[in-house]
């Protein structure tokens, strides 16, 4: 049964985002997964600062920087390879070969959309995800192969969720209201719980000269409040981002956004 399950797993990930969101290089609003998907062909270079309080203890006791890309294929499945700074000088004791070393942690995400908003024609029907991030643990000379995550060794943004999301058009513009939950057996990150979080677009902010929209964000992501903006501007070739996790620890970012050919411009 077990060897089942961990192929499942393996099979989802390839195949099918998870941790923090933006802060993930992934879809979703700032530290919380949610049900929504990018359109097809559309692809994603992200670059972020994160703050020590978005990162393993046992990996991390800085601030550091992370950068990744993803990919969105049929509406339906996202897929993403992230790379999270190490810095060897902030090591304990370092060696001179550590303080000229910047190492990296490298880790996949992935989501599968199982129903689109208002699928069957129902249109009370909220969207509805399932995702992974950082499925694999080991080293480069074990393959990565192996799925036991739990602890605090590799597999620093190990998670899995199930996310719901529905979006309501108002006078004052879109609002968007969604579930999660998410769940892993690290001791160094623990999350095992509900998350919730709203957003909203607010409709004098939209199709201004270079500013295209704004999302202002509040979420609880099963460890934090936070709060926040993603900003999309240029026709929406780029994203910027602004959180304050926990109200008090700062994370930003800055996205490029590139629909592939063969694809519409990006929405």
């Amino acid at each position: 049964m077990k060897r089942i399950i961990s192929v499942i797993v393996g099979i989802v990930a390839f195949a099918s985002s998870a941790r923090a969101q933006f802060t993930d290089s992934a879809s979703g609003l700032l530290q919380m997964p949610t049900a929504e998907i990018e359109e097809e062909g559309t692809f994603m270079i992200t670059n972020n600062y994160l703050n020590k309080h978005s990162l393993s203890t046992s990996g991390w006791g800085y601030d550091t920087f992370a950068y990744g890309f993803n990919i969105a294929f049929w509406n339906r499945l996202e897929v993403g390879y992230v790379c999270t700074i190490f810095d060897g000088k902030r090591k304990p004791n370092p060696t001179d070969r550590d303080k000229i070393m910047f190492n990296q942690d490298r880790h996949f995400t992935g989501k599968i959309k199982i129903l689109n908003e208002g699928e069957f024609g129902l249109k009370w029907v909220p969207a509805f995800a399932v995702g992974i991030s950082d499925p694999t643990t080991g080293s480069s000379g074990g393959g990565y192969a192996d799925l036991n995550v739990e602890g605090s060794g590799n597999g620093y943004f190990n998670r899995v969720y199930a996310a719901l999301s529905k979006n309501f058009g108002t006078r004052w513009g879109r609002v968007g209201v969604h579930l999660a939950y998410i769940y892993n057996r690290r001791t160094d990150y623990p999350i095992n719980g509900p998350a919730v979080g709203v957003c909203w677009r607010p409709v004098w902010l939209e199709s201004l000269p270079v500013l295209d929209w704004v999302n202002i964000i509040a979420e609880y992501d099963a460890r934090t409040v936070n709060a926040g903006f993603i900003a999309s501007v240029w026709d929406n070739r780029f994203e910027l981002m602004f959180e304050m996790q926990n109200m008090r620890w700062i994370n930003f970012g800055a996205r490029f956004k590139l629909r592939l050919a063969g694809h519409d411009t990006v929405e």
